[in-house]
């Protein structure tokens, strides 16, 4: 197993997380070659990585046959020798077909058909385990054993770290640096709003600090409302930061909080303080995958349901702003 194709398009998130195989897969099988097939919104996270050798690219909507012919092309000539497909969703396992490699790796339990084009399915009980330790199982049944230190390698360049300190330089920034994301791709996900601006006013009070928000470029309607809402002063970045950009600037914040979202695994990537707020998903499945972290959720009676719309999102409205202003207090704290 020399040169190997992993596929995983989606979400943010998850492909954040499964950056956890490159050390493990790169250390033990030090002549592997590794490709990532992944869309175009989420490159940024294997993009001029280190550990990364192919990026292939693949636009999520639009006429798919019409690109096919250029796609069979950046499948096929690279002549794959393994192609591991940690999607495991008929489209995923489909590109893992027309790739035509021989071995091609995927979940017993994968969804939509997709264990019809594999060659090779592992029995990992990835609905039951947290996912990053699907992945670490993954690796070990390839001949990779997993180190004794769990990573979460990101491509963070000069640049991206010198963007970051040219807007802070712009403010007089004061510590501690308070990075919130209020938003999520879920609306289920997402902590009211109004608790958001709570939340941030507080600690603005509290600790004198910077407090600096983000969200995506499409979120930044949120962000807004937010703010408007606020007595205090903030940092809005909305729409500003890439993901590598992002990245940075979590790496010298003193506290993230944000929902359960691609921002929250970044933030448990790079190692700073979080305080995460979950709502209808288990954060044992898809967590921060930190022991240090501290995660909030809500015992009611039907969560996790893992649903995209609710129309009482009653996880999220029960927990209260003063919950959440005590954990990020707490964890300032820590040493």
């Amino acid at each position: 197993m020399k040169n190997i194709l992993i596929i995983k398009p989606s979400a943010l998130g998850d492909v954040i997380q499964a950056t956890c195989m490159l050390p493990i897969l790169k250390i033990r099988i030090p002549e592997i070659r590794i490709s990532w097939l992944v869309f175009e919104e989420n490159a940024d996270v294997v993009l001029d990585h280190p550990l990364v050798d192919h990026v292939v690219k693949v636009k999520r909507r639009g006429s798919f046959f019409r690109r096919l012919p250029s796609l069979l092309r950046e499948l096929r000539e690279p002549q794959f020798d393994t192609v591991i497909d940690i999607q495991c969703l008929f489209r995923s396992a489909m590109l893992s077909f027309l790739t035509g490699c021989k071995r091609r790796i995927g979940y017993k339990n994968g969804r939509e058909g997709s264990t019809y084009f594999y060659t090779e399915t592992l029995d990992i009980p990835t609905r039951s385990m947290h996912a990053v330790e699907g992945y670490i199982l993954l690796c070990e049944a390839l001949g990779a054993k997993r180190l004794e230190r769990i990573e979460f390698p990101l491509p963070i360049k000069v640049h991206h770290r010198n963007r970051v300190h040219a807007l802070l330089a712009e403010h007089p920034i004061r510590r501690p640096l308070i990075t919130i994301c209020p938003t999520a791709k879920w609306e289920t996900k997402r902590w009211p709003e109004s608790y958001f601006a709570q939340l941030a006013d507080e600690l603005y009070l509290r600790t004198n600090g910077e407090i600096v928000l983000t969200g995506a470029k499409d979120e930044t309607p949120i962000v807004d409302r937010i703010t408007r809402q606020m007595n205090g002063k903030c940092l809005n970045l909305a729409g500003q930061l890439s993901i590598p950009e992002l990245a940075a600037l979590l790496e010298i914040s003193d506290l993230f909080v944000g929902n359960d979202s691609a921002p929250m695994h970044l933030a448990s990537a790079v190692g700073v303080k979080t305080v995460a707020l979950f709502g209808p998903t288990d954060p044992d499945l898809t967590g921060p995958y930190d022991p240090g972290a501290t995660v909030l959720k809500q015992d009611v009676h039907c969560r996790p349901c893992f649903q995209k719309r609710c129309n009482h999102i009653i996880c999220l409205e029960n927990l209260s702003p003063q919950t959440v202003i005590k954990a990020c207090m707490d964890k300032l704290r820590e040493q």
